[in-house]
């Protein structure tokens, strides 16, 4: 299956403590705090979200188990490494943790990518600009 762009009115979620999001609009940060508790330590795990647009400004922290399945990462002009961030510790704290959750034909705006090397190889590869595969 190819990525799809999102063509609909824009349509917030209203359930941020869901495990399964389709056809919604989120704010990563709103997400966080609804799900975390806001301001203890913790991570988003084990969600699926097919056709949503995410929304930063944030910085993701993508670690075991997260898939992106025809997904658009968001304005790179032209580079995706240009949404990469490496860690430059052991810990990359201020972020959005994301552990064994699912992305299936979603958009990400306004968002930077963060996570061990071999994540951030990984995403370098994503081709991007006209007529890439998303």
């Amino acid at each position: 299956m190819a990525y799809v762009p999102i063509n609909r009115p824009v349509r917030v979620a209203t359930n941020l403590t869901a495990m399964v999001f389709e056809d919604v609009d989120i704010n990563l940060f709103e997400l966080y705090a609804a799900v975390v508790g806001g301001s203890q330590p913790g991570l988003i795990e084990g969600r699926t979200f097919r056709r949503c647009r995410l929304q930063g400004p944030a910085i993701m922290l993508v670690s075991a188990g997260v898939t992106f399945d025809d997904t658009n990462f968001g304005d790179s002009g032209g580079d995706i490494r240009n949404l990469l961030l490496r860690p430059m510790g052991a810990r990359a704290l201020g972020t959005i943790p994301m552990r064994s959750c699912a992305f299936e034909n979603c958009e990400f705006f306004n968002v930077g990518f963060t996570g061990p090397q071999h994540v951030l190889d990984m995403m370098a590869g994503v081709p991007t600009g006209p007529g890439a595969a998303q």
